[in-house]
């Protein structure tokens, strides 16, 4: 399988429940360009559920490939 030649790196941001320690189970909400808005992303979106009294969820950011045919 040969893939595409235009290839964009981008930054998800996933929200996952804290059970037992780990993150299985994760939900993408939000894609970025960059590391540092999906950073900020990540961040308000914990503050928010802090400020709510939501502790069950946490934020985390991950890289993925965006490949365009």
């Amino acid at each position: 399988m040969k893939l595409p030649k235009t290839k964009t790196g981008l930054f998800l941001v996933i929200r996952y429940q804290l059970e037992h320690g780990t993150s299985e189970g994760g939900i993408p909400i939000g894609i970025f360009v960059t590391l540092e808005a999906a950073e900020n992303y990540a961040g308000a979106c914990a503050q928010e559920f802090a400020d709510k009294n939501i502790h069950t969820f946490d934020f985390y950011v991950s890289y993925t490939t965006f490949y365009n045919e």
